[in-house]
This record gives structure tokens, sequence and C-alpha cells, in this order.
């Protein structure tokens, strides 16, 4: 019984022992278990990777491979949207640009229209120039060429060209291949180096704007510039005419630049209108000798010179010296003014060309000085504030609001015709003080001092006349002789027109007609009455002060036996920085002949240094002017008994050379005693048949006179 319990006990105590073994260690138990599970991945880990190819594509490769191939549909679908959208929504549109690239447009440039005169005279018009280049390497710089090749070359050049050796080889040694050798050749020029070089020459042509008289009437004719377009003058006035429309030639090339048939278009350009012009060559002509010899004798900074018709406001002549070419228009004519200009730094020589190109006759303003005497004496008459009766006593000077007004001499008592016959300051500053600034100055406005002239040149300025209400009775008083007032010579010269227009202000212009390639008249411009200044009786009462002071008084530089002549001289110390300088500005307004008035004409010498008064500066000048104007005019002499008398000059008949070879006629003029002078001027001497002469066959002249005689 014993036996059996022990057994029975130790059983129960192992059990137990086992139970606490379990207790004691769960977690090394765990701990092994772990170990195990880990030992086993690393196990399956290195059987997987021993069976895995190296190539093989990982999860990791797998979402950047997916990623990559979005990126590039979406690339796909977006170039595909952008296709559709050019070939579709804005497929009109490209077809239009395709077009666009494939087509050559090419402006075509119309001839300019030409300028004549009134006469039909040719004073500017369009030709055709050629420009020379040559390929230098083939024709000079090449070391294969001998120097006998290379001298004949020259040779060559020089001939076509006129260019000498030495400014060749500096263009031909330029680094460029194809040079440009020369420009304004003719033609005849270029053929030369054409059939010498061939292909080793190319041709260029432009149209090109070409004065053949030079620097005749340059200020008027104006100029254009690289363009063809009017820059000053008529050119710039009437650009709008002269220029035309431009045509086109347009065409379709394919890829490789040739032109697909049937795709040409032309479009012919329309070729300018020409300008016919009021301007007389043969009156410019003789306006232009004596401004030129005005300039010697007087040593003046400049001389300007309108001459007109009076009744009908046409400009026959318009000159300035000093004068410059149109067809070199970026530099002075003159030598000694050329080289001075070349000193100039680049505004100097901007605002040098500026006044070389400007207008004097209708852009500068200047005072009048006394032959504004004038024109209070109108005032003054046509008020009924003077008549024949009316007397002024100069003593030498007037006092006005304690202000000293000095004359040059005391004249005594005199009436209005010999007061202004003496050019009297006292007596004029009177007239206008009885006239009263109200009426003066509405006499003022009326003969168009206030307005410009309007006449169809460009730049015309605007004058200065102080307000009849703010002015001084000094003011009006100086006024009365031209002083403290401001005007152009245009504007002084259509006032004075008045009176031999019986009154009537007429409307200045220096073009007549336009017309087309065929002479046709494509509009044609009338005389304009601007309106009654002065009645006509004081008309004729000015005329008559006018003649007076030519024949009696102080303007008898400009006398000429024969012709009835009326004219006033002026001269007005210059201001600058708004203070009168010692310098003056002279000047002589004439009209003739008096009984009926067929030329007027105004002429300022602008600083004299050698002379000194209006009738000694511009008397000479505008007594020349005339007298041939007139004799060219045919307008006849008629002398007095004192000037018959007097005359003691041998005459001779004017021969007939109309007709006849030029060297015939020559020898006709010089038998006879008389000069010549060809117009249009030539350079050439070759001989031409005589289509027209003036003065005509029969006039009589006085020997040594000029005769005009025209080529064709």
């Amino acid at each position: 019984m014993p036996k059996k319990n022990n057994r029975k006990d130790k059983k129960t105590e192992k059990k137990r022992e086992k139970i606490n073994e379990k207790k004691k260690a769960p977690v090394a138990k765990a701990s092994k278990k772990t170990a195990k599970k880990t030992s086993t991945k690393k196990t399956e880990a290195k059987r997987a990777n021993a069976r895995i190819p190296k190539d093989a594509v990982t999860r990791t490769n797998r979402n950047m491979v997916t990623f990559g191939f979005g990126i590039i549909l979406l690339a796909l679908f977006a170039l595909m949207f952008r296709m559709g959208y050019w070939q579709i929504v804005r497929a009109d549109e490209l077809r239009v640009m395709a077009t666009e690239m494939q087509k050559v447009d090419t402006e075509i440039d119309p001839n300019r229209g030409a300028i004549y005169d009134s006469n039909m005279n040719i004073l500017a018009e369009s030709v055709t120039e050629y420009e020379l280049y040559a390929y230098s390497q083939n024709l000079y710089k090449t070391e294969e060429l001998t120097s006998a090749i290379k001298a004949s070359n020259l040779k060559i050049m020089r001939e076509a060209t006129g260019k000498s050796e030495e400014e060749l080889i500096k263009i031909l040694n330029s680094e460029e291949n194809l040079v440009m050798v020369a420009d304004g050749l003719s033609k005849e020029q270029v053929d030369i180096a054409r059939e010498a070089f061939d292909s080793n020459v190319v041709v260029k042509t432009k149209i090109s704007r070409y004065y053949p008289n030079g620097a005749f009437a340059a200020q008027a004719l104006g100029g254009v510039d690289s363009n063809n377009v009017g820059r000053s003058g008529l050119e710039y006035q009437y650009n709008t005419e002269l220029a035309g429309v431009k045509g086109r030639t347009v065409m379709t090339t394919d890829r490789n630049g040739d032109t697909v048939s049937n795709s040409s278009r032309y479009y012919k350009p329309k070729d300018g209108s020409n300008i016919v012009t009021t301007i007389d060559s043969v009156i410019q002509n003789f306006t232009e000798d004596a401004l030129e010899r005005g300039m010697r004798t007087t040593g003046a900074d400049a001389i300007t010179c309108i001459v007109m018709n009076p009744k009908t406001g046409d400009i026959l002549a318009m000159a300035t010296t000093p004068e410059y070419d149109p067809n070199k228009s970026n530099e002075p004519s003159d030598e000694s003014e050329k080289a001075a200009f070349e000193k100039m730094s680049d505004r100097e020589q901007s605002d040098y060309l500026s006044r070389m190109w400007s207008i004097r006759a209708i852009t500068d303003v200047y005072e009048p000085g006394s032959t504004f005497k004038l024109i209070t004496a109108a005032a003054a008459l046509d008020s009924a504030h003077a008549d024949d009766r009316t007397r002024y006593n100069c003593v030498g000077a007037i006092n006005v609001a304690g202000t000293t007004l000095n004359c040059l001499a005391a004249h005594g008592e005199q009436d209005l015709n010999e007061a202004v016959g003496h050019s009297c300051n006292p007596a004029l500053a009177q007239a206008a003080l009885d006239t009263g600034a109200e009426t003066l100055y509405n006499y003022i406005d009326l003969f168009g001092f206030d307005d410009k002239t309007g006449v169809d040149l460009p730049g015309e300025g605007n004058s200065i006349v102080k307000d009849p209400k703010t002015m001084s009775i000094v003011d009006l008083a100086t006024t009365g002789y031209g002083q403290g007032i401001a005007i152009t010579p245009l504007q002084i010269l259509c006032a004075i027109n008045t009176f031999g227009n019986e009154g009537v202000l007429m409307k200045p212009k220096i073009v007549k007609k336009i017309v087309d390639d065929k002479g046709n008249t494509v509009k044609e411009f009338e005389d304009v009455r601007v309106r009654q200044v002065v009645s006509e009786p004081t008309a004729e009462k000015l005329k008559s002060i006018m003649e007076y002071y030519v024949s009696d008084a102080g303007g008898t530089t400009a006398y000429v036996p024969g012709y009835r002549i009326g004219g006033k001289t002026g001269t007005a110390n210059f201001v600058e920085n708004s203070r009168y300088s010692s310098a003056t500005n002279t000047s002589f307004a004439v009209m003739a002949p008096m009984d009926d008035p067929k030329i007027s004409m105004i002429c300022i010498v602008y600083r004299p240094t050698k002379k000194q008064y209006g009738s000694n500066t511009a008397g000479p000048i505008v007594k020349e002017i005339t007298e041939k104007s007139l004799q060219y005019m045919g307008v006849e002499k008629v002398y007095s008994k004192e000037e018959q008398n007097e005359n003691k000059k041998n005459y001779v008949k004017v021969p007939d050379v109309t007709g006849e070879d030029s060297s015939v006629a020559i020898n006709l003029l010089d038998y006879s005693g008389l000069e010549y002078m060809v117009m249009p001027e030539s350079d050439s001497d070759g001989s031409f048949v005589v289509v027209d002469q003036y003065p005509k066959a029969g006039t009589k002249v006085e020997k040594g006179s000029v005769v005009y005689i025209y080529s064709e």
C-alpha cells in the first residue's frame, strides 16, 4: 500500500515541475520561435534569390515603367491634340501664311513728276541713274592676275566711271568681294563696263531727282531726300502730286524659289503729275545774276529778292544768295563756305543746312523800315486823315510823349508826297498819330500783315504786330516809319502790289497749273482776289508818290531812262538779343512801268558792310533787274525830251536770229555790238538751232545789251 502511494506522488511531482518550467520560460520560448522564424525567412530569401534571374522585373521597376509609360501616353495625347488644333482649327490661317511665304511682292517706283517754268522749260525732272558694282577678286585682287591685266582693268574702269586710278584701287582693295565702284552713272558709262567685264560687274538702276540748271531757283524748287520724297520748297509742298503711286509685281514661287507658272501679277505704277510754275526762267536768271554782283559790291551776309506780277499775284522770280545746288543739297556750293561747313559739328551742320534750304523770302521776318511809310501814307489818305493840303513840318526830330524821334535832316514844311520822298521819320510818325492806332492797325490788317499770305510754299513765317489796345503812343509813332513791326518780304511786296492793282490785294502763287504726262491740265490755279484794301484813287496817289521817289527824290539809283519806275527804300537796324545793333537790313521795293505795272519787286540786303543805305545797296540791283525784265517783256522805252537830250548812248536794233544756227546767230549779235546768253544754260559747246530770242527782232536796245537765244 505505501509503495503504491509513493509512485503516485512522484508522478504528480514530475507534472508540477513541467508546469513550472513552462511558466518560467515563456519568453525564451518566444525568442526561440522568433529566431526560428527569422532564420526561416532568411533561408527562404536566400532560396528565392538563388532562384530569381538578374534581369527579372521587380515591383519597383514595374512601378517606374508604368509611370514613364503614362507620361509618354500623356505627351502623345497632347501632341495629337496640338496637331489637330493646327490642322483643323487653324488650317485656313496656316494656308494663308504658307501662301504669303511663297509670295514675292516687289514695289515699283513711279516716275516723279517734272517741274517746269512758265514757258515749259524743265527746272526739275526724274532721271534713271546706274550703280556699278564689281567683283574685285576677279578684276583686281587675285594674285593670278598680271600687272598688265590689272592696269587694263583700271583703265576701263576709269573710262566707265570717271574716277581716278587712286580712287579705284582703294575701292577694289576693299575686304568685300562685291563692291560698289560708282553711282550716278549713265547707261553709256555702265555699258562700257558691261561689255568689257561681262558677269564680273553688276549694274543696278535707281530713279533720281535731277535739276538741270544746278543752283537755279534752288530755294523755291527745294529738294528731295534719299527716298525721293520732297524735303523742302515746291518738292515738299506738292509732294503728293509729284510722287505718284507705286506699282507692284506679285508672284508665287515654289520651294526652290522658281516662279509658279501663271502666278505673276503686275500692277502698273502711276507716274506723278507735272507742275507748271509761274517762274519765268529769264527773269529768274536776271535776278540771280544781279544778286551775285550785289553780294560782291555790298559785302552782305545774304540778299533776297522777289519779283511778281502785281495784278495777278504770280511770282516771276524768287532768289536768295548764298545759293546751293539741289543736286548736291547736303553741302554749300561756294568752296569757301564748303570748307567752313566741313569743320562744323553735326549739330552745326544741321542748323546750317536748315538755313540754307529755307526760303528767306517767306520764312524770315524783318523790320521793313522806310518801305513801310508807303503803308502809313496809304492809310492816312484812304481814311481822310491826310490829303494834298496836309503839311508836315520837320525840324530834324519830333517829341512824342517825352521821347525824341530823330530824322536824318530838317526838311521843313512838306506835303505827304514830299515827306515820303524825303523819307522823313517825323512826318510819317505824325501821319500815324493823326490816323490813330485803331484806324492804322485796321489798315495793317487789311494789307495782310496780321495773316500769312497763303503762298503755296512751305514754312511761311508769322509777322509780329503789336496790339493797338496795349501799344503806347511812341509805338504808334515808330510804327508809322516801319520800326517796331516785323514782317516777311513777301508780305510787304503783296501789300505794295495793291497800289498797282487798283487797291486790290492778290493772293501770291508760284504754281500755275498741274498737268499729266500727256500735257493735259489736271488742275489750274486761278488768280485770287483777297479784298479791296484801299480805293482806286488812293492807289493812284501812292503810285504817284512812288514814282516821285525814284525820279526826283531819294530813289534815283533805281531810275532807268525811258521807263516810269516807282519805289521806296528802307533801312532798319538789325535786332539782336532783343536790342537794336549797329548792323542794318536795307531794302528797295519797286514797281514798273507806273502807268501800267507789269512787275514789282522787293530786294533785301542783309547786313551790308561796304555800303549803308537801301538806295546804295539794293538800288543798283533792282535797277538792273527792272530794266532787263521790262526789255525782255517787250515794254518799249518812252523818253521824255529831257531824257532824249541827256541820252547820248548808241542804240541798235536787235537782229533776227530765230531759226539760225547758233554760230551764225552769235556772229550776228556780235556784229551788232550785243552780248548773248544761251537758255537754258548748258555746258555743251555744240551748235544748235535758235528756236526763240529775247528781245524780239527789231527791238531797239543799248549797245552791249544781252540777247537771250533759246535752244530746243
